[in-house]
């Protein structure tokens, strides 16, 4: 059931980050961080698939907007307070093993607590309302794959990771090949981050208001634009205000991909396997990509790497574009 997995996975994420910090070297940190993250990814497959099955389809888009924009005063405030405590070490121990204790402690007993409240709600809601639609298959349909109404979001879903998802990983080596301060990079990252919250709350509205697949086919070529902008840009404030769209139309249609998706499931027993396949092949393809674009950037330099994300971004169009849209709102 979808409860018990979202427990599950949150502990096995609260694990990983206990573990690790009694890790005593490279590789078993590694691996407790498999561990984390493997909680984490999991965590979000199974949150979109209950989300869909509970919320009106009219409002599909808010749902999802707010819920990874509320993920964000995790990740980022967080991460940036993570980030300062590990450079201070604390008794003589290292101040990276305090944050995974503080982490993996903190999970465990969130954990600990949601299952506790979950022991109550069962007394009070059918079992259904707890468990997935169909609790009886082990691995996804991938033979949906053979219905462009699922293959066609799916390769739309594909194209947009690999336009927008490592946009922020090279952006530092972007900046460096541009001549810009480094004491400065800090200020793309924030107002990068403030443009990723705004438009995570304003595009799921947005697709709420207008469809899916007018929203996804505008930023993605905003997105598109803006990444060409900032190939050819040389003024430190015009890469910055670009960076505050770029963070609008990158993260911020997180809410917009993530309805497209499940947009042509009819059936709700569906829902888990698309999610899947989708989660899946975008997560692959975030593997593959930053091995490729580092060559790319090491042989023929970083420009070229933002150029071809700008080609994927406005190839993400084109699967979208020849979607049935007979449930697009015109």
């Amino acid at each position: 059931g979808w409860l018990t997995t979202l427990i599950l996975m949150t502990t096995i994420g609260g694990v990983g980050f206990l573990a690790n910090a009694f890790s005593f070297n490279f590789v078993f940190a590694g691996f407790c961080f498999i561990l984390a993250i493997a909680g984490y990814g999991v965590f979000h497959n199974v949150s979109f698939s209950y989300l869909t099955s509970a919320t009106n389809r009219r409002s599909l888009g808010t749902a999802i907007g707010n819920f990874t924009a509320v993920g964000d005063i995790g990740r980022i405030p967080f991460t940036a307070l993570a980030g300062f405590i590990s450079a201070f070490p604390v008794l003589g121990i290292s101040g990276w093993r305090i944050v995974s204790m503080l982490y993996g402690v903190g999970t465990l007993l969130f954990s600990g607590w949601v299952y506790g409240s979950s022991l109550s709600l069962r007394e009070k809601i059918s079992p259904n309302g707890l468990l997935s639609a169909d609790t009886k298959k082990y691995f996804p349909a991938f033979s949906l794959l053979r219905h462009s109404r699922y293959a066609l979001p799916i390769s739309a879903n594909v194209l947009d990771a690999i336009g927008s998802d490592q946009f922020f990983a090279f952006l530092p080596f972007l900046l460096f090949a541009k001549n810009i301060d480094p004491k400065i990079i800090g200020l793309f990252a924030l107002v990068f981050t403030v443009g990723c919250f705004g438009g995570k709350i304003a595009c799921g509205r947005l697709v709420d208001r207008l469809g899916t697949h007018k929203v996804f086919i505008a930023a993605d070529l905003v997105m598109s634009l803006l990444l060409g902008v900032l190939v050819v840009a040389t003024q430190p404030l015009l890469i910055l205000g670009t960076s505050l769209l770029l963070g609008f139309v990158t993260k911020g249609t997180i809410p917009v991909v993530q309805t497209i998706v499940v947009e042509p499931v009819e059936e709700k027993d569906k829902y888990d396997d698309v999610f899947t396949m989708s989660t899946f092949s975008r997560g692959t393809t975030n593997i593959i990509t930053p091995i490729i674009f580092g060559l790319i950037a090491s042989h023929y330099g970083v420009i070229w790497i933002y150029f071809m994300m700008a080609v994927a971004a406005f190839c993400a169009v084109l699967p979208v574009l020849t979607m049935n849209k007979s449930n697009e709102p015109m």
